[in-house]
């Protein structure tokens, strides 16, 4: 019998527009790269029930959000039953900042509504990508009275990461997916970048320096995923219930390119960062020059239920 996983994905922002006209929203994005991967996985492993990916997108700017009732485990559906639960729930990246919230009513509620879902749903996955990395952080790690961390987001006072970069995986980490991550070697592993934020936590009265980042403190049971020079925490995990990366598995040179060139006027580029944007993207080629489909792979196992 199919094993059929259902995500509502939360479209947060519009794609650049050639990158629109040619792929769709970024739900699309992710539906397709997880729909391969669910084929790949079912071809080359011996599992019981062959794994099938559903999407809803939802259009977050516009109030559109899935109804609570339609929630895997919602007690309501004792009396309404619901033929299609929805088994996680997926933030999109986008071009707000999380410490713009104060000032963004939407960017409120969604926070809300990923609170709500921690903490009422437990049987619901929550994951995020960039900016949905980004809002997780600060709603659902972030307790502004903890008397041992601060958790918040900033603009990275050493610039943007654009392109692929090599994110160094921790251990810790690391042993929850042998299978999809185990091969990579050193465990580092490669994938598109395209953000100017970051995530912090660190030790209260912690001083944070331009040259180099201060440890890593987050409440158990959350785990780093990993760092980069500059972004000393690259995803979240919390096994069982939340994966979050800043990271692009699901967007490829093409995607990237797409992203740069639109998006260089509006940042002020100029043609020489453009330049060198693009070639840290790297070429359109059919075979991704990254390790995107390993990660997407550990995303699957984190949806089925298939972590160590």
């Amino acid at each position: 019998m199919v094993r059929n996983i259902h995500i509502a994905v939360l479209d947060v922002d519009i794609p650049a527009r050639r990158l629109y006209e040619a792929r769709g929203l970024c739900s699309a994005h992710f539906r397709d790269i997880l729909r391969e991967t669910a084929s790949h996985l079912n071809e080359t492993t011996t599992v019981d029930n062959p794994i099938h990916i559903t999407v809803t997108p939802y259009d977050i700017r516009g109030g559109h959000y899935p109804d609570f009732h339609l929630l895997r485990g919602s007690p309501t559906q004792e009396h309404l039953p619901v033929s299609n639960p929805i088994d996680a729930i997926l933030i999109t990246g986008g071009s707000p900042g999380v410490y713009e919230m104060p000032h963004s009513p939407w960017m409120q509620i969604l926070e809300k509504f990923i609170q709500t879902v921690y903490r009422g749903h437990p049987d619901v996955r929550i994951m995020g990508t960039c900016f949905g990395h980004q809002l997780i952080s600060h709603a659902l790690v972030r307790v502004p009275e903890d008397p041992v961390r601060d958790v918040y987001v900033e603009k990275c006072p050493l610039g943007r990461e654009v392109g692929i970069y090599t994110v160094q995986l921790e251990k810790d980490f690391l042993q929850h997916f042998p299978s999809a991550l185990g091969h990579l070697p050193q465990g580092q592993l490669r994938i598109q970048m395209f953000h100017g934020d970051r995530v912090m936590a660190v030790e209260k009265g912690t001083a944070v320096t331009l040259s180099e980042s201060p440890p890593v403190s987050l409440p158990a049971p959350w785990i780093n995923i990993g760092s980069t020079p500059i972004c000393p925490i690259q995803g979240l995990y919390n096994p069982g219930r939340v994966l979050s990366v800043q990271g692009h598995y699901e967007m490829d040179a093409f995607g990237m390119q797409k992203m740069c060139v639109e998006n260089a006027p509006v940042m002020g580029w100029k043609e020489s960062k453009l330049a060198l944007f693009l070639e840290q993207v790297g070429p359109d080629m059919k075979e991704r020059q990254d390790d995107a489909k390993s990660f997407a792979t550990a995303v699957l196992s984190f949806l089925a239920d298939l972590e160590v």
